[in-house]
């Protein structure tokens, strides 16, 4: 396939010999008419020529565009500070969240019901290979909540820890499998695993169609991803739980 540029400098080449052709055989029969077989063959030269540009296709440079590349984006959170508001109050449900010394308390002292959610939007891309890690502990159960989208009714998952050290993964409902709650992974410990609500970062990656788990950057689940109708990511306390997170790092392409 020929560029523009091409297509004009052949066109202009055939052109020009166009019309030498043609003044060659008026030069020639200048005295007499021309017979009509050689009228013939140059209207044979002119379609053959003509079918030849018209196979050798041409294109415009301008509507040829590179497909925009596929940029990581970041959200890093070390509440230093509460930029990205996530203190609130809720004493109707006895749940409240602060920001202060570095990190975010997060209580839920009701048990009406099962758990309490609190997440945020900020461009998570949930349909490309993402990462989620925290680090938290509390004195009952709580974990890194993604796919949150309350508006829909998707609660999405959660990968929590409690305070004896062990870990699981949860279908919170509302993602396409049935509203209730659904184990994926269901509760289990390793001797990697910090014990009485002290620090365990987990960290969840998406990648291709798998999901992977780890406690303290050791592997503990590899499950085939699910369905996320959600971009909330965020945190889960279990009722009566009073919990502490360190940091939030979220990275996904778009």
């Amino acid at each position: 396939m020929t560029t523009q540029s091409e297509c004009h400098f052949f066109k202009k080449l055939f052109k020009l010999s166009f019309i030498v052709q043609v003044q060659k055989l008026t030069n020639q029969r200048s005295l007499f008419i021309l017979k009509s077989a050689t009228m013939k063959r140059l209207i044979l030269y002119i379609s053959l020529a003509a079918m030849a540009l018209g196979l050798n296709s041409c294109y415009r440079e301008e509507n040829i565009r590179p497909q925009d590349p596929i940029r990581e984006y970041s959200f890093i959170e070390d509440f230093n500070d509460d930029r990205n508001g996530w203190s609130f109050a809720d004493p109707a449900n006895l749940a409240y969240g602060i920001v202060s010394n570095g990190t975010f308390k997060f209580d839920y002292n009701d048990d009406y019901s099962e758990s309490y959610y609190v997440a945020q939007n900020f461009g998570f891309n949930p349909n490309r290979d993402f990462t989620i890690s925290s680090k938290l502990g509390s004195d009952n159960m709580m974990g890194i909540l993604f796919g949150y989208n309350e508006n829909n009714g998707a609660y999405g998952y959660t990968f929590t820890i409690d305070y004896d050290g062990y870990f699981a993964l949860y279908d919170e409902g509302g993602n396409g499998y049935g509203s209730n709650i659904a184990a994926l992974v269901t509760p289990r410990t390793n001797n990697r695993v910090n014990i009485n609500g002290d620090w365990n970062v987990l960290k969840i990656e998406q990648r291709g169609n798998r999901w992977y788990g780890y406690v303290n950057d050791y592997q503990v689940f590899d499950i085939s991803a699910q369905r996320i109708r959600g971009k909330g990511v965020g945190f889960m306390d279990v009722a009566r739980t009073r919990g502490e997170v360190d940091y939030l790092d979220v990275y996904w392409y778009q």
